[in-house]
């Protein structure tokens, strides 16, 4: 399974707001124990103002946001050290990365992004993820990174994203909510305030989160990160959910914290969003053998079994796919038009010595493509 694992300020420091080691050092541990069992983890961490408040020993500070942006400058490069310190110990490479919004709304950005991502879980590295405070602001004021854990896991298709926070989950009336299927306002009201001056984000903003993952087909938790083994417990209700059936009523006793189920399927959510992004005039069109790799295995689409190009289009675009004039697919296309057609009928290990480079073996990879 896949997860990312948001962790808030309020986790991460201390009574005197600095980065608190002891919490710092459990956390990895869990991490490095689920990443052995098989799993793979993005890390989605604040904590870089903190960093920065403790490099330059700060005992007041101004509240403007140029400030907090100063702070996180110098602070991102101590946290990342500080997580690279850890996980060295278990033989396990760290690498930063600091997104901003147009990294998810900019096609090209998008899908490096994505690539990224995925070529650094395929080596077992941990992506420690934070937004660029330097060059955008949003983080510094609404909401923190709950709302990036959410994108992001729906950026590598996660099947869970875990937001750490200091309750225990969503609580109604003074009890812990085992399961949120659908955020209504009566579900909102239930959010109250940030306790911590120095954390951001609340439960306002972690329903928020919840109600854009599930939209994606990601489901959520919202835990206490301060239990002991949270993440293993986490794990475990996620196995015994997948056994399930869907049958919520058999996990409120295993559940460690409120669960948000995703409640969609991920053709559904792929299809609501690229039948609308189809390209007009333009479309693929393949040979016998692809076509049928496509309908009866549901396989990726390869040059090798491209036959032509038609009209312009760009990568990252939603293209159609057809054989014999008739639409049979259509998903997300990883080479521009001009270089698709200098690969057609080609196989992927030539790729790059026809175009100087390659992005992906797959002219359109079967996860992001809908067979009609």
């Amino acid at each position: 399974m896949r997860f990312v694992i948001k962790v808030g300020t309020s986790l991460l420091t201390d009574n005197h707001h600095r980065l608190d080691g002891v919490f710092i050092r459990g956390l990895v541990k869990q991490i490095v124990e689920i990443q052995r069992a098989g799993h793979t983890v993005i890390l989605v961490s604040s904590g870089a103002v903190a960093s920065g408040r403790q490099e330059l020993s700060l005992n007041h500070e101004k509240k403007n946001i140029p400030f907090r942006q100063a702070l996180a400058a110098i602070g991102q490069g101590i946290l990342i050290e500080t997580y690279r310190k850890h996980f060295k110990k278990y033989g396990i490479s760290v690498a930063q990365a600091l997104l901003t919004s147009l990294d998810f709304t900019r096609r090209e950005n998008f899908l490096n992004t994505k690539h990224v991502f995925e070529l650094l879980l395929e080596k077992k590295v941990i992506p420690v993820v934070n937004e660029n405070d330097v060059t955008t602001i949003e983080a510094l004021t609404f909401g923190g990174n709950d709302m990036l854990a959410a994108e992001v896991a729906s950026m590598v298709s996660a099947d869970y994203l875990v937001i750490f926070t200091d309750v225990d989950g969503l609580l109604k009336e003074g009890k812990v909510m085992p399961v949120v299927e659908k955020i209504d306002d009566s579900i909102k009201a239930l959010a109250g305030g940030s306790k911590n001056k120095h954390s951001i984000g609340g439960m306002a903003a972690k329903l928020e989160a919840a109600k854009y993952a599930m939209s994606s087909c990601v489901s959520m938790f919202i835990v206490n990160g301060r239990k002991k083994d949270i993440l293993k417990r986490v794990v475990e209700s996620c196995e015994t959910r997948g056994t399930a059936d869907n049958d919520y009523s058999l996990l409120p006793a295993k559940n460690p914290g409120t669960f948000f189920p995703s409640g969609i399927s991920c053709i559904d959510s792929q299809k609501k969003w690229m039948k609308p992004q189809i390209k007009k005039n333009t479309w693929i069109e393949v040979d016998a053998g692809a076509s049928g790799a496509l309908k009866k295995f549901g396989k990726s689409l390869l040059p090798s079994g491209i036959a032509g190009v038609h009209g312009g289009f760009q990568r990252g675009d939603v293209v159609s796919v057809k054989y014999l004039h008739e639409e049979i697919a259509y998903g997300q296309i990883n080479y521009g038009s001009a270089d698709l057609d200098k690969i057609k009928r080609h196989r992927s290990d030539e790729i790059e010595g026809l175009l100087g480079f390659s992005f992906e073996p797959e002219a359109i990879h079967r996860d992001r493509m809908v067979i009609l």
